[in-house]
């Protein structure tokens, strides 16, 4: 039996629906058959469905995805939808009638990523002739991707049609930027100028390509007044940010700041005033240790924060390797959070399964752990690592010492992105159900990446006895 918690909901949790469902409902114009008249539908349940069938998650926001999101076992043939589907199927949208197009070309605009300066030029001519005949196809515009890996990326020319681009884009709402060259102070100028009361998103990549110092300084990140989240895990700025004593500047609307424990990204989100912050993620990197500035960092902002996300560590290039276990020395570990009056009103945490447990001592000023945390997300846990008759190991550790007596509040643990459905392994859901009774006698909910807490029915119950790899310990 499966029980859902529809406690959080996403708009488009990993819609599965692709080119190939836009063929069933229009025909293929290759053999220019179709299989039944469109239904008649209202234009605004159109653009749902077809928000479903093009979503890819980045699109819409720089935030890495949150561990509550709810994910599915992967059952659909089709897949799930990748850029190159989904931009495929936006094409294929705006060719089917008149009032799809309408509808559909919001959404092929919605996202504009520039590669090159050949893409940037094609962008700025068809944005041009859209404002000129008064479609204004920017007007739809909420994200744009800037990349400077192709050649002819640092000539000055580019910059100006970047900064074109922009002029046509005036709804803009997420920025995200990776740099390989030096930019110049008067482009920084432009950008806040245009965007600064405006953007509600900005991710500034300088270390890719190893840049030692920029112009981008405090003033220039504090000039988006309107931020709503700041990405600056690979962010250098000027020389000014590795001195002590930085000057303070403030970001009011900020809720939500990335960070990376390399280069001075740190030491500049403590030097900022961020007085509606409530979510911190910190990308830990394999070979660096900012633990004491991570502490300094706490000591300023940890009273504002609820939600705290601190991914696996990563080397930095792939995307795949944050799911990769790693030492647990290698993790920041999680007690810096979970110290007694380090961040009082934190309600979610998630962490990596192979991080440094943390144990405490109950005291008579200090009886729980923490008292006020109410979610858990541990991340990339493994279903060998949950064998009882294996342990012990970090992953059985940390679920351990997930009681209510530690943290009286707590109502959920989720193993987010480990699927029981989707695991090979036969005997996974009797393991996770044996975690979930363990959990539920404490009256806590277990959830595996799916938002499901795992049960035998009472039919099942009867006749199923524990396999001889469960050793109730």
């Amino acid at each position: 039996m499966r029980l859902y918690d529809a406690e959080d909901f996403h708009p488009y949790p990993r819609a599965n629906i692709s080119l190939e469902i836009v063929r069933l409902l229009v025909g293929d114009r290759r053999t220019c058959r179709f299989t039944k008249p469109l239904p008649d539908l209202p234009l605004e349940l159109w653009l749902e469905i077809f928000q479903w069938s093009t979503y890819v998650y980045g699109a819409t926001t720089i935030g890495g995805m949150d561990p509550f999101i709810l994910q599915r076992s992967p059952r659909d043939i089709m897949g799930a939808n990748t850029p190159i589907v989904s931009m495929r199927t936006k094409c294929a949208l705006v060719l089917v009638c008149r009032s799809w197009r309408r509808i559909a070309i919001q959404i092929l605009y919605q996202h504009i990523v520039i590669r090159s300066p050949s893409r940037a030029a094609l962008i700025l001519q068809v944005l041009r002739d859209s404002y000129s005949d008064k479609s204004n196809y920017g007007y739809w515009t909420r994200h744009i991707e800037v990349f400077t890996h192709a050649r002819g990326s640092s000539d000055i020319r580019f910059l100006q049609t970047l900064f074109r681009i922009f002029q046509y884009c005036p709804r803009l709402r997420m920025l995200s930027a990776t740099w390989r060259v030096v930019i110049p102070r008067e482009f920084l100028t432009a950008v806040s100028t245009l965007y600064g009361q405006t953007l509600q998103g900005l991710n500034w990549d300088e270390q890719k390509h190893s840049l030692e110092k920029t112009h981008a300084s405090l003033d220039f990140l504090a000039s988006y007044r309107s931020l709503r989240i700041l990405d600056l895990r690979n962010f250098v700025g000027d020389s000014i940010l590795d001195r002590e004593g930085l000057s303070t500047a403030t970001l009011p609307s900020l809720n939500h700041i990335i960070l990376s424990t390399r280069g001075y990204n740190i030491a500049v989100a403590t030097s900022l005033d961020l007085p509606a912050l409530h979510t911190l993620t910190i990308q830990s990197l394999i070979g660096t240790d900012k633990n004491n500035l991570i502490a300094l960092l706490l000591a300023r902002h940890g009273a504002s924060l609820t939600t705290v996300h601190l991914p696996s560590p990563s080397s930095g290039s792939p995307e795949t390797e944050p799911s990769q276990l790693r030492s647990p020395s290698q993790h920041i570990p999680p007690s810096l959070f979970l110290t007694p009056n380090v961040c009082p009103n934190l309600d979610t945490i998630s962490f990596g399964s192979n991080s440094p447990p943390y144990t405490y001592e109950p005291t008579s000023l200090e009886p729980h752990a923490h008292p006020s945390l109410r979610r858990i997300a541990l991340l990339s846990v493994r279903a060998d690592a949950l064998y009882p008759s294996k342990g012990p190991n970090e992953t059985q550790t940390h679920l351990r010492s997930f009681t209510r007596r530690a943290y009286p509040q707590l109502e959920m643990v989720r193993t987010a992105g480990f699927l029981v459905d989707a695991d090979s392994d036969t005997l996974t859901r009797d393991v996770f159900i044996w975690w979930t009774q363990r959990f539920e006698r404490d009256g806590v909910d277990l959830q595996d990446g799916e938002g499901v807490v795992w049960m035998y029915g009472d039919d099942v119950e009867e006749n199923v006895k524990p396999p001889k790899s469960l050793v109730v310990l």
